[in-house]
């Protein structure tokens, strides 16, 4: 199994380069913060809020591959780590199956169960991942329609306080300049909200992409190794039966999955029936467990 300290590694460094700009350019970014220092705090606060979250969506990968790692590799001994949360399914259908088969395979049906499963499981929190991505736009917008607003009022502000008439001409104008500092102030603040906004999304985009590759690789292996225990065609009778070594999830030979001695149709039917009926209990208990959680 890719252990995912690489795609943690990659992060921090991400991460790490935009601290330098941002302390290379801490001048101009703390004028820009103070502009609008209420909505702009919000903006570094949701975008903190979503790379902590991408980092927890890497960093529980961490037991799950130490779990499928000790599965693959058994050593007398060597006690089993706590199944993981998104490996839960799979696990307490592996620990039910081999207290009443030592040896067995998975059917297919069983084996895509398994695997819709965890994929459900990940893409709920990448679904937080990019909520908070398209939040942090949202902000950014609703900070420039801000400015804007601000802008256009004070504008009409001073065209509806200049003096009409035969007026001076120099304390029209003097009128004009101190009245377009408001309009300035407004045009920051859309600026200021827009530049955040929009950066912190591309920052959390790439961190993002960076933990969907983590979780993507982990599931390919997953699959990759499911696919090593699991039968397409007539399994071996004498496995299921308890009776006879047959197939082992932990030491799975090439050999292995060849057909064996003929099993009634009914039988292999009941046998993926009640394997499927107790997989669907199992993932609804799970998903029951983390909606209380």
């Amino acid at each position: 199994m890719t252990h995912p300290t690489r795609y943690l590694a990659r992060i921090v460094l991400f991460l790490a380069v935009i601290f330098a700009l941002a302390f290379g350019l801490h001048d101009v970014l703390f004028h820009a913060f103070m502009s609008n220092p209420g909505l702009n705090f919000v903006i570094l606060a949701v975008m903190t809020l979503g790379i902590l979250w991408n980092i927890h969506l890497t960093t529980r990968l961490f037991p799950e591959v130490k779990w499928i790692s000790v599965l693959q590799q058994p050593r007398e001994g060597l006690k089993v780590p706590s199944p993981p949360r998104l490996l839960a399914p799979m696990a307490r259908l592996f620990r039910a199956r081999r207290e009443h088969y030592p040896h067995f395979a998975l059917s297919h049906q069983t084996t895509s169960a398994m695997l819709e499963s965890l994929t459900a499981r990940m893409d709920e929190g990448r679904e937080i991942s990019r909520y908070i991505t398209q939040l942090l736009v949202f902000l950014g917008l609703l900070g420039t329609f801000y400015g804007l607003i601000l802008t256009v009022r004070s504008i009409a502000d001073v065209i509806g306080a200049m003096p009409s008439g035969g007026a001076d001409l120099t304390a029209m104008f003097e009128h004009v300049r101190s009245g377009l500092t408001q309009p300035l102030i407004g045009m920051s603040t859309a600026f200021s909200a827009s530049m955040f906004g929009l950066a912190g999304s591309l920052i959390l985009g790439f961190i993002d992409l960076t933990a969907g590759q983590a979780q993507n690789r982990f599931a390919n292996e997953v699959e990759d190794w499911l696919a090593g225990i699991t039968f397409i065609e007539t399994p071996d009778a004498a496995a299921i039966a308890g009776g006879q070594p047959g197939l082992n999830i932990f030491q799975h030979t090439p050999g292995s999955t060849q057909a064996a001695p003929a099993q009634s149709e009914a039988q292999i039917i009941r046998e993926l029936t009640s394997q499927i009926a107790q997989l669907r209990e199992e993932i609804a208990a799970a998903r029951a467990d983390q909606q209380e959680g």
